[in-house]
Order: C-alpha cells, then sequence, then structure tokens
C-alpha cells in the first residue's frame, strides 16, 4: 500500500483558523481609488442639472397646487357662506311663519276661552236671578213691577246684557280672523 498523508486538497474544508483569517482580511481592503475623467464627469453635471430641473419642475408643480388651493378654498367658504345665508333666510322665514300662525291661533282661543269665561259669568247671573224670583214666588210674592225694578234685580240684568255684548264683540272679531 501507498503511504498517504492526510494533505489539505481542495475537497476538504478549511479549518477554523483560515477562515478567521479570511473574514479578518476581507474587512480590511483598501479603498479602491476613483478615477475622473472628463466624460464622467461631464455626465455627473449632466444629471446634476437634470435633477435640478426635476426638482424645480416639482418645486414649481406644489407652488401652483398650492395656490390653486387655496382658489378652490376660498370658492368653497363663499359658497358655503351663501348657502347658510339662504339657510339662515329660509329658516327666519319659517320661524317667522310658525310665530304668526301659533299668535293667531292662541289669539284665537284665547277669545274662545274669554268667550267660554264671559258665559259662564252668565249662567251665574241668570242663575241668580232665577233663584231670586224662585224665593220672590215661595215667599207668595207677586211678580209686579216692582219686583223688576229693585235695584238687585236691574243689576243683574244689567250685567247679563253688559256679558251678552262682550261675547257678541269677540265673535265678531273671531269671524273677521277667519276672513
Amino acid at each position: 500500500m501507498s503511504e498517504t498523508k492526510n494533505t489539505n486538497t481542495k475537497n476538504q474544508p478549511p479549518d477554523g483558523k483560515e477562515i478567521g483569517k479570511d473574514k479578518i482580511s476581507s474587512r480590511e481592503m483598501p479603498e479602491q481609488e476613483r478615477i475622473e475623467t472628463p466624460q464622467a464627469t461631464a455626465e455627473i453635471e449632466k444629471g446634476k442639472g437634470f435633477l435640478g430641473e426635476v426638482a424645480e419642475n416639482i418645486g414649481e408643480g406644489a407652488r401652483m397646487a398650492g395656490e390653486k388651493a387655496t382658489e378652490l378654498t376660498d370658492i368653497m367658504v363663499d359658497k358655503l357662506n351663501v348657502g347658510f345665508s339662504h339657510a339662515y333666510e329660509a329658516g327666519a322665514k319659517v320661524v317667522d311663519d310658525l310665530s304668526r300662525a301659533a299668535q293667531k291661533y292662541v289669539e284665537k282661543y284665547k277669545a274662545e276661552s274669554e268667550i267660554r269665561k264671559l258665559k259662564g259669568e252668565k249662567d251665574e247671573l241668570m242663575t241668580q236671578l232665577g233663584q231670586s224670583i224662585l224665593k220672590h214666588h215661595l215667599a207668595g210674592g207677586r211678580f209686579a213691577e216692582s219686583f223688576f225694578n229693585k235695584e238687585e234685580i236691574i243689576d243683574q240684568f244689567n250685567q247679563i246684557e253688559m256679558l251678552d255684548k262682550k261675547i257678541i264683540e269677540i265673535g265678531k272679531q273671531l269671524d273677521k280672523e277667519k276672513e
């Protein structure tokens, strides 16, 4: 048999020390020199000029967009103000119309309520008058003219007449409002 020594061949992996050396040496690579040529510098300057133009165009576009946004905002605010103004006017008109209608109903029902109150007072006076007549009749009195000339009876008749006049006056006002 032939003698074979263990030698590193390309098929065997390197040991840990060799790997460590490679890593260290790869970090310590020298910087590459830059060689500038007139042709490369011109291309770079041309690229810078192009990018500068693009930046200017973007800036100009942003400025124009800002101006347009301001114009559009002003237009929207003006339209909103007009809309709010119209809404306020319409709302004020509705409130005014409702207020007038409510006032008419208040007056109408107040007048009707006043008529009911006056009618109640009249009914009470008529009851008192009827009681006075009944008392006189039960006492055996005759209904001569002198009975109806008593101050108490005359006052009751006058009050009833006054209440009737007030009721008629209020009724006429209600009729005018209905027309």
